[in-house]
């Protein structure tokens, strides 16, 4: 009964104690090191116990010396019983540490006799007395730390009495009662030291630390945003731009309040979460968008139609166009393709077709047809991108959606990149809807060939004079136009060429063009079919340029009879003018 009373005296002391202690404990510290050294000791102890007992036993006289292993018998002991793959610079320290031991745990084991029943009563009170110097050594360094008082264990330690006194030993056994004093100042002793520096290691961690993984969470979710916005606004990939100086960090999460090491902490975390949030989301946006991107795709010499991966775009190859089967690839571009003028509106993403043609031959009296979905308004059109600059197709829309139509020769060469844009000064002229050359008036306004007049008329039907006729030309041919103009001063009416003497300077240098037999240009005169046969054979470099051709074209698929049918010596009109610079070079796109 006395011991049951006694039991359950330690019993609701534990709880009263449990309850009214705040432990504040910081994770071990103990490293690789430490711990291959208790193992090793406690290994050693095991097997000294073990082997005094039994020399004891068998009552032979041999000291722990004698009867300690090898050391190689030591390490193989070790890696059995714990590990195999620590690293050999422990060596050393394991036969150390499990001498230490093997020399205790043979001294107590060889001592046991009879009275092995006192030496458990002992084992049984070092036990108990470990359990309670433990929590007393940890709430001791730890207030110890915290009161910010020096490393001292024995500032706060029981006495012996104070011990026996404290948990009533002395009405128990007195080997249970040195064992229980034993191990409570030995386990108060490592307990307070450990306490004491994980305290004092933790409390700097966490300002750090902490600080800096706050910091961190928040530049994340920073470079994250800003990764998004950067990448949809197709600006390049630099996380640099939105890095804030430490005074902008500190002022936006309220900082100003917190230690010097947590703003350090915050500010170096912030960074490093900005960075690392915007680089890895802008390369999985990128990622996925470039995945998203290319279509691929055999198309018979039956012909067929090809879409993009968004569906927005398609090629349409009519039969017989190709003599063999093609590849044909779509791909989407990103904005940094070409120099998109203020004068126009992106409606389409950019997209690059290319044909792979084995025999690169083709029946270029056919059309290819490409096509977006579009639903705006009249002045939007389909645009190539040539030498740098967009070039307008003649573009019809129709039913939601904006075509045009080019040579399958135009794709030989491998950058064919198309968009939709909408120019926001296009000219709608009043005068040549329902005209037999309105698509190819429309195409040379909206390239800037050719403008209208200032009632918003482009009068097609009007004749055209020598000196608009090369302006014309300079245009369509991109001629180098020089500023000297010497050559042209011995012309009588030199003084009224006015906006065309570098025209007329360059035509008549290249040998395009003649003066008259008077020594006058006439630059406002009408041209004739005839000069224009004449110019067009130097311009082109071909002798088999005749206008006959032209006006051929033209009356079977415009129904429009020209009137150098009945005199070459007829005057050309714009209208006719446009066509013919049209038919000349539309192959080319």
């Amino acid at each position: 009964m006395k011991k049951k009373g006694k039991h359950l005296f330690i019993i609701l002391l534990i709880i009263s104690i449990t309850t009214n202690v705040y432990i504040v404990y910081g994770e071990s510290l103990r490293d690789e090191e430490r711990k291959i050294e208790e193992n090793a000791y406690d290994l050693g102890y095991d097997d000294g116990e073990d082997e005094g007992r039994k020399n004891r036993k068998d009552e032979i006289d041999k000291s722990y010396r004698r009867a300690m292993p090898s050391e190689k018998e030591i390490i193989r002991r070790f890696k059995k019983e714990y590990r195999s793959d620590y690293d050999s610079y422990y060596d050393d320290v394991i036969i150390e540490n499990y001498k230490d031991g093997f020399e205790d745990g043979y001294k107590r084991g060889y001592k046991k006799t009879d009275s092995d029943s006192k030496d458990t009563s002992y084992e049984a009170g070092e036990k108990d007395g470990e359990y309670f110097g433990k929590i007393l050594g940890i709430n001791d360094g730890t207030n110890d730390q915290h009161n910010n008082y020096s490393s001292n264990y024995k500032r706060n330690m029981y006495s012996d009495s104070h011990i026996r006194r404290e948990y009533s030993l002395d009405a128990d056994e007195n080997e249970y009662r040195d064992g229980f004093i034993d191990g409570f100042k030995k386990a108060y002793e490592e307990n307070y030291k450990e306490a004491f520096r994980a305290t004092n290691l933790n409390e700097h961690r966490w300002s750090y630390e902490e600080s800096y993984n706050h910091g961190k969470e928040a530049g994340l979710k920073r470079g994250e945003a800003n990764a998004t916005n950067d990448y949809y606004l197709k600006l390049n990939n630099n996380w640099k731009r939105h890095e804030p100086t430490q005074l902008e960090i500190k002022r936006e999460y309220n900082l100003t309040l917190e230690s010097e090491r947590y703003i350090e902490g915050f500010i170096s975390g912030f960074k490093e979460g900005l960075s690392e949030g915007y680089t890895i989301t802008f390369q999985k946006l990128n990622k996925e968008v470039s995945q998203a991107k290319i279509t691929i795709e055999e198309v018979p010499i039956a012909g067929g139609e090809i879409f993009s991966l968004d569906k927005i775009m398609s090629l349409k190859i009519g039969k017989g166009i190709y003599y063999n089967p093609v590849i044909v690839t779509i791909n989407v571009l990103s904005d940094s393709i070409g120099y998109l003028d203020q004068n126009f509106i992106k409606a389409s993403d950019y997209y690059s077709v290319n044909i792979l043609n084995k025999s690169n031959e083709t029946n270029n009296k056919e059309n290819i047809e490409i096509k977006f979905e579009y639903y705006g308004k009249q002045d939007g059109g389909i645009y190539k991108l040539v030498n740098g600059k967009w070039l307008y197709l003649p573009s019809t829309i129709v039913d939601g959606f904006i075509k045009t139509k080019v040579k399958p020769n135009s794709f030989k060469d491998k950058d064919n990149i198309y968009c939709v844009l909408i120019d926001k000064k296009a000219l709608l002229l009043q005068d040549i809807r329902g005209h037999w050359a309105k698509d190819e008036i429309t195409t040379f306004l909206r390239r800037a060939i050719v403008s209208g007049y200032s009632d918003k008329t482009f009068k097609p039907d009007k004749n055209i004079t020598r000196g608009e006729f090369l302006t014309i030309l300079s245009k369509v041919y991109d001629w180098k136009i020089p500023n000297d103009t010497k050559n042209i001063v011995e012309f009588k009416d030199y003084n009224i060429f006015k906006s065309y003497k570098e025209v007329i300077s360059y035509a008549i240098n290249m040998g395009y063009i003649n003066g008259y037999s008077d020594k006058t240009f006439k630059p406002h005169k009408n041209i004739t079919y005839k000069e224009v046969e004449n110019i067009m054979k130097r311009v082109t470099n071909t002798k088999n340029f005749y206008w006959y051709n032209i006006s051929s074209k033209m009356l079977y698929e415009k129904d429009y009879r020209s009137k150098s049918y009945n005199n070459m010596n007829n005057n050309i009109t714009r209208a006719e003018t446009v066509y013919m610079l049209y038919v000349l070079n539309e192959w080319k796109y």
